[in-house]
């Protein structure tokens, strides 16, 4: 960027005001203004015309959240990062519909504000260029999304298909998902779609392969027009390698703007290149003891292997009734924040029996609406006050978000 970002502070609690503007200056980041909240703070931001706003959030929440929407309608294009003494996921969640791009804890450490600050300027410079035509040709891929778990029966491919089709309904037919758990694939089933080939013809195709012909190798689901590429068999399995894995996703994204990787539940060759050309990870755990576990033991060995774990993001999944864990808990032992938090729903088991995802059988359930906001979120889209909504939100910087709804499954 040009010029040192200018930052306006807002919140009426002067001491958190002197507490971000001292963060601002160790970042090396420049102040343009303080105000209080509602009015004033509309004033200022108009006056100002600052590069991004910071708002202090805390309870009662209509007041900062009203300036929020308030400043966006005055100024859409530039970026709203909320702080707050809050660490509540439900905290989070209201800032993140009203408009917030990014929401850091106090006390905000200067390396990490600098970091919110200049990836939503980037994230709001990458939407400008589409939006005139001008984006650099490295973002000429659609976006991947990978969806892995360090452990079987957590939810992974419920999460998964639900999260394909969601994306589907809202992308037509710009949508694939890959079953890559190279144990036994079970997209298929849920999706009860019967392909006529797999991942293991297009492996072997691919040099002779153009855009037109991917249709050939991939199945419809009908009830929602999203593209699925089967699983190989076990045995064919054995003769595929990551490399040519890799080959297809990035033909794939190539041609379609949202490809879902389902994975495997272990870190294998397959899994950890899914991870490194991912977009977006969507790391599904539950809070059991034994997923939580091999979740902190996948990440190190993550770390061991020096794989970026920047596009990782926590999805909490509830698998069962009793599950009472705070999400609190287990972002504090896994040292990370939680994405996206998926409480118990019985009703995806009813649409796992029926053969179809609970976005198809059970459109307006809390685990439905939920997952339909999650994709909402990764497709970059703003969610309104009681649930999706239209607008474009840049980037993948959401710390936090919490859903009322549950995926059981593999």
């Amino acid at each position: 960027m040009a010029k040192t970002p200018a930052a306006l502070v807002l919140d009426q609690d002067v001491q958190a005001r002197f507490e971000i503007k001292q963060a601002l200056r160790s970042a090396g980041l420049t102040l343009a203004g303080e105000a209080g909240l509602g009015m004033e703070a509309v004033t200022a931001a108009n006056e100002l015309q600052p590069d991004v706003i910071f708002v202090g959030v805390q309870e009662p929440m209509e007041r900062p959240l009203q300036t929020i929407e308030s400043l966006l309608s005055l100024l859409p294009d530039t970026p709203v990062i909320v702080f707050s003494q809050s660490r509540d996921i439900e905290t989070a969640r209201k800032a993140m519909l009203a408009g917030a791009r990014d929401y850091l804890p106090r006390p905000v450490r200067p390396d990490v504000l600098r970091d919110s600050v200049f990836k939503a300027l980037t994230a709001e410079e990458n939407r400008r260029l589409r939006k005139i035509g001008q984006l650099p040709s490295a973002a000429t891929s659609g976006t991947i999304v990978t969806v892995f778990g360090a452990k079987g029966g957590i939810g992974k491919s419920t999460v998964s298909t639900n999260l394909a089709v969601a994306m589907a309904q809202q992308h037509a037919d710009s949508v694939v998902v890959v079953d890559l758990d190279n144990g036994f694939g079970d997209i298929t089933g849920m999706l009860d779609v019967k392909p006529e080939k797999t991942l293991f013809d297009l492996v072997r195709d691919i040099d002779k392969v153009e855009g037109d012909d991917l249709p050939k190798y991939l199945v419809k689901h009908e009830l929602s027009g999203l593209n699925v590429l089967a699983a190989p068999s076990v045995l064919e399995w054995r003769q595929v390698s990551a490399d040519q894995v890799r080959r297809v996703v990035e033909l794939l994204a190539k041609h379609f703007d949202k490809v879902v990787l389902d994975t495997s539940g272990t870190l294998n060759e397959v899994s950890e290149m899914t991870i490194e050309i991912a977009t977006m990870v969507l790391w599904v755990t539950t809070s059991e003891f034994a997923s939580v576990r091999d979740t902190i033991e996948a990440l190190r060995a993550l770390k061991t292997l020096s794989y970026s774990q920047e596009r990782i993001r926590i999805v909490m999944n509830g698998i069962s009734p009793d599950d009472g864990v705070r999400p609190s808990i287990v972002q504090e032992a896994l040292q990370r924040d939680v994405f996206w938090q998926i409480p118990y729903d019985k009703k995806v088991r009813q649409g796992t029996h029926l053969g179809q995802p609970i976005i198809i059988t059970a459109p307006n359930s809390v685990a439905a609406k939920s997952l339909s906001d999650l994709a909402t979120v990764i497709g970059g889209g703003r969610l309104g006050r009681s649930g999706t909504g239209s607008g474009k939100q840049g980037g993948f910087k959401w710390r936090a978000g919490a859903q009322a709804a549950g995926a059981e499954g593999g």
